[in-house]
């Protein structure tokens, strides 16, 4: 069955502090967004890559790629107001059969073994979303935010991306009108009407989206 990527680089990272795009900011001399995609290109050569980007960016992505080379996308798509938007943006560039791994342009650290294993777990079960244990205690907080509870952590689990599905039946469940709670792509799937499996996700493959992070993954780079 073959195999696709999209990289969703939709948003422009206000949460970073800082006027370059969280995709674009430096990690030990090459863009996030750089170390993304050879990952990618490392795990799966054979699979073309979409880079959803914000169309504000796109000048600027042509301008880091003519000073770092090529950043391995095989197409560029503009993103939309939403991830969920973005995601669409990508799938429409796709042919209806095969498999595809969506991704967080801002996770530079997914291993190979991580991402081949949501591939062959998707082939088989029709999707595969990686999840790893909660390390924290965690409280809910009341809608008034004024009150909380203690919540049993090993009732919950935190996801990661890369998110990969059958795309047969991805496609129609992106069909539906946007909701709000469509925080990633498993929640689009799964108010489809399918069955979510969860795979072995890894601590290291973090999402970069405050400043302190990027203090993290060059400490990362560093090991």
């Amino acid at each position: 069955m073959s195999r696709f990527v999209i990289i969703v680089a939709g948003g422009t990272g206000t949460r970073m502090r800082t006027k370059t795009a969280k995709q674009f900011l430096m990690i030990e001399g090459l863009p996030i967004l750089w170390r993304t995609l050879r990952r990618f290109q490392q795990a799966v050569p054979d699979a073309p890559i979409t880079l959803v980007l914000h169309e504000s960016l796109f000048d600027e992505f042509r301008n880091l790629e003519s000073h770092h080379g090529p950043s391995g996308a095989t197409h560029l798509v503009k993103g939309g107001a939403e991830r969920f938007h973005s995601v669409l943006a990508g799938l429409t560039s796709l042919p209806d059969e095969g498999l595809v791994a969506i991704h967080d342009a801002v996770r530079p650290f997914p291993s190979i073994e991580l991402i081949r294993t949501a591939f062959d777990t998707a082939a088989t079960h029709g999707s595969a979303i990686p999840s790893i244990p909660l390390k924290d205690s965690i409280r809910k907080i009341s809608s008034s935010g004024s009150d909380s509870v203690s919540v049993n952590r090993s009732d919950f689990i935190a996801v990661q991306t890369p998110q990969c599905f059958d795309i047969s039946l991805l496609k129609p469940a992106f069909a539906a009108p946007y909701s709000p709670a469509f925080t990633d792509d498993a929640s689009v799937f799964e108010a489809a009407g399918h069955s979510i499996t969860l795979c072995p996700g890894d601590p290291v493959n973090m999402k970069l989206t405050t400043p302190e992070d990027l203090i993290i993954a060059r400490a990362l780079l560093d090991r």
